[in-house]
């Protein structure tokens, strides 16, 4: 099964398929830049949100996945008036782009 990435967030349904795809396209395009398997820098945030150790390769796996994060933020709320939204990268199971 392919990894497939979303956005998730209490703010989520206030994007439009539209800032989601253009969302889920900046990630991507983060992943892809730095040779990155999504599904690994899942994982490895899930090992951090359950306070496990990680590899060196699973620290820089998060680092992707948080600049990968930021770029969909930025992509989704570009000329939205407001910053402070919670939106979040996550692996679901449909592909919004």
């Amino acid at each position: 099964m392919p990894t497939v990435l979303g956005i998730e967030g209490k703010h989520a349904h206030l994007a439009s398929p539209d800032e989601l795809a253009r969302g889920i396209k900046a990630a991507k395009e983060v992943f892809a830049r730095n040779n990155a398997d999504v599904a690994a820098a899942a994982a490895a945030v899930k090992k951090i949100d359950n306070d496990e150790l990680l590899t060196r390769e699973e620290a820089l796996l998060c680092v992707v996945w948080d600049d990968a994060e930021d770029a969909a933020l930025r992509a989704i709320t570009v000329g939205w008036l407001s910053r402070d939204v919670d939106l979040q990268l996550a692996v679901t199971s449909e592909d919004a782009g």
